[in-house]
Parts: structure tokens; C-alpha cells; sequence
């Protein structure tokens, strides 16, 4: 019984690990990718953004422009105080 047991072990994951090493190549991200990834990009060389039919197509560079001059209301303390908590149960 423990030699069916340690055989049926061995080969699941002998064919897990060759499943792995077959369908890795196809998973991996190709090295050209990989580095333009880790390479900062301006943005004004980046693509429009469509952000859908209320504000239309916006180019980064205002993205940015806007988030600079509009930056988000840091949470107040009051504000995170008065948030209900709530526990699981019936």
C-alpha cells in the first residue's frame, strides 16, 4: 500500500514538472518585452486614452496636467473614525 501510494506521488509530480517545462515557453514574457516594460516611457509618446462616451479621448500629458493642479482630498481622520465596522455572522 505505501509503494502505490509513493509511486502514484512520484508520478503526479513528474507530470506536473513536465507539464511546466513544456508549456513554460508559451507563458514566458518575450525578453524585448520584458525590458521595454522595465524602460520609463515619456508620456507624451504614450497612445490617447478613450476613458468612454462622458469625457471622450484624453491624451496623457492632460491626465497628468489635471491630477497635478486637482490632486485628491486626503481622507480626514473623522472620516475614517466614523466608518462602521462590521463582523460576519448571521
Amino acid at each position: 500500500m505505501k509503494k502505490d501510494i509513493l509511486v502514484f506521488w512520484a508520478a503526479a509530480l513528474g507530470t506536473t514538472l513536465g507539464l511546466c517545462a513544456i508549456l513554460f515557453p508559451y507563458a514566458a514574457v518575450p525578453a524585448a518585452t520584458l525590458s521595454k516594460a522595465k524602460t520609463p516611457q515619456p508620456m507624451e509618446s504614450m497612445a490617447d486614452l478613450d476613458l468612454g462616451k462622458d469625457y471622450g479621448t484624453v491624451s496623457v500629458t492632460d491626465l497628468v496636467g489635471y491630477y497635478i493642479e486637482n490632486p485628491p482630498a486626503p481622507k480626514s481622520a473623522s472620516a475614517q473614525a466614523e466608518a462602521p465596522h462590521r463582523f460576519g455572522g448571521c
